[in-house]
């Protein structure tokens, strides 16, 4: 798989095969994404990858936080608390993709809870991540982050693999800090899901819109 074919066919997987990944690939994986570039080369990332006891133990210990209606202060805005249009449209025809895809109805609450607390078994991947971000790295820093995390979405495409990014943990960083043990000089940033997609699957086969190159891009 070529770079633009990757980049193009990347998408969120929510459903993988039971089959193990090799260490000797998630190495690969890693190793090339860490290439990406960083202002000064700071390289403010750091990245844990989990044993499937450890996720259990993070999975039992994130949804008892949830089904005791027990919240966490964040470390950061998922979305900007004012949310505007632009942004409320964008997330409200992704979800009902989702949705319809698994024929999930809008008044089926337990349906959608359900779907929520997939993400925090990785969505049953056999590997899950937990990225960080280095504390004194500014706004700047964090895309610097979002440059590896990238990497290692598309590094992943070239082993035949698919990826879940999940700010959702971010929603415990307490919980998960117990259990993942990172520095009090990381921040939080999200999980990875990181598997063989099962394509069978239906919340695999729906694609999210793109804006058009003339809503994003001016030649001046």
């Amino acid at each position: 798989m070529d770079i633009l074919e990757a980049i193009r066919h990347r998408q969120s997987i929510r459903a993988f095969e039971k089959k193990e990944v090799s260490k000797d690939i998630i190495n690969q994986i890693l190793l090339n994404a860490s290439f990406a570039p960083s202002g000064g080369n700071t390289q403010p990332w750091k990245i844990y990858v989990l044993s499937p006891e450890k996720m259990k133990i993070l999975e039992q210990s994130v949804l008892k936080q949830l089904d005791e209606g027990n919240t966490e202060k964040t470390d950061f805005n998922i979305y900007p608390p004012d949310m505007p249009n632009r942004f409320k449209d964008h997330i409200k025809a992704c979800g009902l993709l989702m949705y319809d895809a698994l024929a999930i109805k809008k008044d089926d609450f337990a349906g959608r809870l359900n779907q929520l607390k997939k993400n925090f078994s990785f969505f049953d991947a056999p590997v899950g991540m937990i990225v960080t971000v280095d504390k004194l790295a500014d706004v700047n820093g964090w895309g610097h982050v979002g440059h590896f995390i990238q990497n290692i979405c598309l590094a992943s495409m070239g082993f035949g693999l698919g990826t879940c990014l999940q700010e959702s943990w971010s929603m415990y960083p307490q919980t998960v800090k117990k259990h993942v043990d990172f520095s009090d000089d990381e921040v939080l940033w999200c999980g990875i899901a990181l598997g063989y997609p099962d394509l069978t699957n239906p919340i695999n086969k729906y694609r999210t819109s793109r804006k058009s190159i003339t809503d994003f891009a001016e030649y001046l």
